[in-house]
């Protein structure tokens, strides 16, 4: 019985944790239920999360409810962490070629992308944690200090925990929606970069006809680098696209939700950063 019980419990927080419909979500934004109607397809990366026995009395304070909720901001963060980890290795590869002649090539527009791409989810870490947890954290500690009953801790718990949730965004659908976009195209760019590299190069492989004239190679190689470029160029415009929407969304939502001035901020900052280069 305790095993059927535990099975549900954790096939329910793994239906939470692959879709956008977070916790209490259809509860407090009931109008955006339409945008997170469809889960995402995951893998089991993306539903990593870490679990915790809390006994009792702990277990006041800890309930299952807070504990989901944890795992939900860990799951994000985590995730998150992944998305800068892959963009850190493509950037590592295109500094592998930097010996190289790329000249006449797409690498130096693709190191752009890869900066930019880098430079958005690094502000957006830096917000998460910086900006979201560690503040609230401390808030909660120094209100901790003054609380005279059980459920002064209960309700100051709740509210940090509430907080976060919010100011991550994941009780925020429309903007959820957005990062999770903008994630996944980094994700994408992050797995083709070393196609593209390896693509826009022209090395001499000892399988290469000596025979091909100069001309014949000239050709293969424009070529090849038109069909990066293309790639790269759509990868570009789909990731400005999806920034400048996410850029304008947050500065239209900042009125109602000050806190999201801070991350409205940075994404302001990469798009004048990309657009500058």
């Amino acid at each position: 019985m305790m095993q059927t019980f535990y099975f549900q419990e954790r096939s329910s927080l793994l239906k939470r944790l692959g879709t956008f419909n977070v916790t209490e979500v259809s509860q407090r934004d009931s109008s955006n239920n339409d945008i997170l109607e469809e889960p995402v397809s995951i893998t089991g990366l993306e539903t990593f999360s870490l679990s915790y026995k809390v006994h009792w009395p702990l277990s006041i304070v800890l309930s299952r409810k807070a504990l989901t909720n944890y795992q939900l901001i860990f799951r994000f963060l985590f995730h998150c962490k992944h998305v800068d980890r892959q963009l850190c290795g493509a950037w590592q590869t295109h500094q592998g070629v930097r010996a190289l002649n790329t000249r006449g090539t797409a690498i130096s527009r693709s190191s752009l992308l890869c900066r930019s791409m880098l430079k958005f989810i690094n502000s957006l870490l830096h917000y998460l944690t910086f900006e979201v947890i560690e503040p609230n954290w401390h808030m909660m500690y120094t209100r901790l200090q003054s609380a005279n009953s059980i459920d002064e801790v209960i309700q100051h718990h709740d509210l940090f925990l509430n907080k976060c949730l919010r100011e991550c965004l994941l009780l925020l659908p429309e903007l959820l929606k957005k990062v999770e976009r903008l994630k996944s195209m980094c994700l994408q760019y992050a797995a083709a970069t070393q196609w593209l590299i390896s693509s826009s190069i022209v090395l001499h492989s000892p399988d290469e006809p000596k025979a091909d004239s100069i001309k014949t190679k000239q050709l293969k190689s424009t070529t090849r680098n038109a069909a990066v470029t293309d790639s790269i160029l759509k990868f570009e415009k789909d990731f400005d696209s999806e920034l400048q929407s996410l850029g304008s969304i947050l500065s239209s939502s900042s009125q109602a939700e000050p806190y999201l001035t801070h991350l409205a901020k940075w994404i302001l900052g990469v798009k004048l950063e990309h657009n500058g280069l």
